[in-house]
């Protein structure tokens, strides 16, 4: 088995931890952990303070994370209430490695406004052009879901009916795509990430008095009800396009050969995940335009434009 690769920083960080986790005794050799430009500004007894007092709320502390970037490391605790920080540690570049600044932040920084609500109908719209006749509704603006899961067709009719209508198409697949340098792939909850990142770029277009599209499998009631709730708040039409392939040969062939190069994410995909996700695939309550994309494209864009009135 590999072992973990060992950094300064790292270590560092892990004295830092120990001291948060309560140990006792913990502190004696703070005058030898911390650089003395640090302690040029904190002294090192209160830093030993200062730690043993964070430790009866850190204790005992549970890491869900380590990143380490050149001389800086950092883990992500969790606390007893579920509640998450980020304890950051950087050392000097060369021997002994000690502590040139170390700090505590919550993972979802104080201050901030509030992430954006399950259900809009409360919800005060952003005035971003108040001199603007749309921007204090969405009259003429639609927000368009293209639904269904993978293979479908959906993004490939999407792109089309953007295309037709002049109307910017948010796609998921793009934007988890963008966060594959940045771990994406590995973040809890993506998909949960790509739903946030798309019902912000509606929330935005349709404040702007402009409609959208987004295109996502959006099998999550939830995250149907939540736009429907937003367009409604917004003063704009709800479409849902629900994209189903009746031939399922023709559907396992475009998920296991399809090539979109969409930057950062995967071509080809599972067939046995498609097939369970779409025995699961909950029906709609809405009105909504279903198409079967095994039919000719040509027709399927008709059918879509002139659902969406276009």
């Amino acid at each position: 088995m590999r072992h973990l690769v060992r950094s300064a920083a790292l270590d560092r960080l892990g004295w830092i931890l120990d001291g948060l986790d309560g140990q006792q005794d913990w502190g004696s050799d703070a005058d030898d952990m911390l650089a003395p430009e640090f302690t040029a500004i904190v002294p090192a007894r209160r830093v030993v303070e200062l730690t043993r007092q964070r430790s009866a709320t850190h204790a005992p502390v549970a890491v869900i994370g380590i990143d380490i970037t050149g001389d800086t490391a950092r883990a992500r605790i969790r606390h007893h209430d579920g509640s998450t920080d980020v304890v950051s540690c950087t050392v000097e570049p060369g021997p002994p490695h000690r502590i040139t600044e170390t700090w505590l932040t919550a993972f979802v920084p104080a201050g901030l406004t509030p992430r954006l609500p399950m259900d809009f109908a409360d919800y005060a719209l952003p005035d971003y052009a108040p001199d603007h006749p749309r921007t204090r509704s969405g009259a003429g603006a639609r927000l368009v879901v293209f639904s269904g899961v993978p293979g479908t067709g959906k993004s490939t009719l999407a792109d089309a009916a953007g295309r037709e209508l002049g109307i910017p198409v948010f796609a998921v697949d793009w934007l988890l795509g963008s966060l594959t340098p940045f771990g994406g792939r590995h973040l809890d909850g993506a998909w949960e990430i790509g739903s946030e990142l798309l019902t912000t770029l509606a929330l935005r277009q349709l404040t702007l008095g402009q409609s959208a599209i987004l295109d996502y499998p959006t099998e999550e009631p939830a995250t149907r009800e939540r736009w429907r709730s937003l367009a409604q708040r917004a003063g704009a039409d709800f479409k849902v396009v629900v994209c189903a392939c009746a031939d399922p040969v023709v559907h396992r062939a475009r998920v296991e050969g399809r090539e979109r190069g969409i930057p950062g994410w995967h071509d080809a995909g599972n067939w046995a995940n498609v097939e369970h996700r779409l025995a699961g695939f909950p029906s709609w309550t809405d009105e909504v335009l279903t198409i079967d994309t095994s039919q000719p494209h040509e027709s399927s864009l008709a059918a879509v434009l002139s659902y969406l009135g276009g």
